[in-house]
């Protein structure tokens, strides 16, 4: 009796695989959602600067607001859905459209009055430097 249950659809071993293949689906799920935040960025940071490029592609420059608060770096701009053509229906729509904001951490405090930021074929730079006061200093040690 005991190995037919175990052979049976309502066994326990079919109930884990059937929980298994549900939680695969939902962290597969998951890692989706997470892989498709707008704008995709890329970070890179030295001791002394810190570069984020971020794909915008379609997005007006001048409708692109970055604000730095408190060592974090927030990215927001929108992208109009105006694209109709007459007399057709969609039969599929991918690219994104309304707003969006980004909100990224950064290693460390920057002076906010050197900031450059530039859009060139699609892609938005960002170029951040450390602030002063967060650099590390040398101290010398006299002797006595």
């Amino acid at each position: 009796m005991f190995f037919q249950n175990l052979a049976s659809p309502d066994s326990s071993l079919a109930r884990v695989n059937l929980l298994q293949e549900r939680l695969n689906r939902l962290i597969n799920d998951k890692q989706e959602t997470n892989s498709t935040e707008f704008p995709p960025v890329n970070i890179w940071a030295s001791e002394k600067n810190i570069v984020i490029t971020a794909e915008v592609p379609g997005i007006d420059p001048a409708d692109i607001d970055l604000q730095i608060c408190n060592q974090v770096l927030t990215l927001k701009t929108k992208r109009l859905a105006n694209e109709q053509i007459d007399d057709h229906a969609v039969l599929r729509r991918e690219r994104g459209h309304g707003e969006f904001a980004r909100s990224i951490e950064l290693p460390y405090a920057v002076d906010s009055e050197n900031v450059g930021a530039s859009v060139s074929k699609g892609m938005l730079t960002v170029e951040l430097s450390r602030a002063a006061v967060d650099l590390p200093k040398k101290i010398t040690v006299q002797a006595s």
